[in-house]
């Protein structure tokens, strides 16, 4: 085995960079990939369960509980093992829990994927900004196409092989995919550079006293209320859009992935574009910009709810793709201007918890709702867009400080 500790980045981008950057963004994506393959074939699953829809939102949701419970010290948990030991859990245990999940069909399996993922995010962005400081907001916006990646993949993926080889067998063979990239990193992803850190405790302490500061900051405090309602949208969306296109519009699940890949594609182009529109508002107009791009997710939610033409799709399916996800870089931003530079690790650990305990909460409630309303999706997308509204107003009520951080 041939691991190098001491390699210094430099601006110059190296073989090595590549490699590094390669294995990262694949950690990233994969998490992604892996909470949401259950989506698109959810309905194949629930006919052999015999699922209701609460319970099939239940398993939506249940990646989600798991990975808020170690979203928080995620942070924490990077600064103390390092990034490449967090980044090798996580492949690890999102590849175990894929292949177990086909074999022992488990809510409590979802949520184990959960909390092996909980501190991805932030082992990800320090390698990242290790081994990329005079590139690294061009690599951070690659690195957060992963999403959508994540999104794309799975739709162009899970159902052909569902439809030819069964949902149990699909679960199995894509949990032999991160699994691939443990190795792959186990070999090639080099350890962080041996560097002057405090003691485990020191960080610890003040980790927890950043992160309970946060709840004293008014203006974080409402970014994290709005991401939440934000976030319920937008994975509330991506959660049940499949099962919409079967159930409402009779649509086999192959062709309901295939319409649903230009959404994450539009997705990606979205971000793109409103991250770098960010920088030309000036501070007093942002909070404008991020509530003029929540607010516009809700007619665009309204006319999904009660679509019932096929041909509509080809407008329809792009603009959620970019109403749903053109706020989440702008949002993100946001928190670079509420918090000094040393306590952004606290701040994301922090609002990225309240975030997505929306994540949470949408797949199971839409479920719920179904239930409840004999499986109307009008009243169950009608929901996510006042979810949509309610944080596109939050954000008004925000406080930009007057200088920069």
């Amino acid at each position: 085995m041939k691991i190098e500790t001491m390699v210094q980045p430099t601006s110059h981008i190296t073989r090595k960079h590549i490699t590094i950057f390669v294995l990262v963004y694949a950690c990233y994506l994969l998490s992604f990939f892996s909470r949401l393959l259950i989506n698109p074939i959810i309905p194949t699953i629930s006919v052999d369960l015999r699922l209701t829809k609460a319970q099939m939102g239940g398993f939506m949701s249940a990646f989600y509980l798991g990975y808020v419970l170690t979203n928080l010290p995620g942070g924490l948990l990077t600064d103390k093992l390092c990034y490449r030991k967090v980044i090798l859990g996580t492949l690890l245990a999102l590849g175990v829990s894929t292949l177990l999940f086909g074999t022992v069909t488990s809510f409590m399996i979802r949520v184990l994927a959960g909390i092996g993922s909980g501190a991805t995010f932030s082992a990800c962005l320090r390698a990242i900004f290790e081994w990329f400081p005079k590139n690294k907001g061009m690599a951070t916006g690659i690195l957060q196409t992963g999403t959508t990646g994540g999104l794309l993949m799975v739709n162009l993926a899970a159902p052909p092989f569902t439809e030819q080889h069964g949902w149990q067998y699909t679960f199995f063979i894509m949990g032999l995919i991160p699994l691939v990239f443990f190795a792959l990193s186990f070999f090639y992803l080099p350890n962080p550079m041996q560097t002057d850190k405090p003691k485990a405790s020191s960080v610890s302490s003040t980790f927890w006293r950043d992160v309970l500061s946060m709840f004293k900051n008014r203006n974080l405090v409402l970014l994290g209320l709005s991401g939440f309602f934000a976030m319920a949208a937008t994975w509330g969306t991506a959660s049940w859009a499949n099962t919409y296109l079967n159930g409402q519009l009779n649509l086999s699940l192959v062709t309901a992935g295939s319409w649903m890949s230009p959404h994450a594609i539009a997705s990606v182009i979205a971000k793109t574009l409103t991250g770098s529109l960010m920088d030309k508002f000036q501070r007093k107009n942002k909070k404008y910009y991020l509530s003029a791009l929540l607010l516009v997710l809700v007619p665009a939610l309204m006319w999904f709810s009660r679509n019932n033409s096929v041909s509509a799709l080809y407008v329809l399916i792009p603009l959620l793709g970019i109403t749903a996800f053109a706020y989440s870089p702008v949002m993100n931003t946001f928190i670079g201007e509420l918090v000094p530079v040393e306590k952004t690790g606290a701040a994301v650990g922090f609002l990225n918890t309240i975030w997505q305990l929306g994540s949470l909460s949408a797949p199971i409630g839409m479920g719920m709702i179904l239930d409840t309303f004999g499986n109307s999706y009008y009243y169950a997308f009608s929901v996510l867009a006042v979810c949509a509204f309610i944080s596109g107003m939050i954000v008004l009520f925000i406080s930009l400080p007057h200088t920069e951080k």
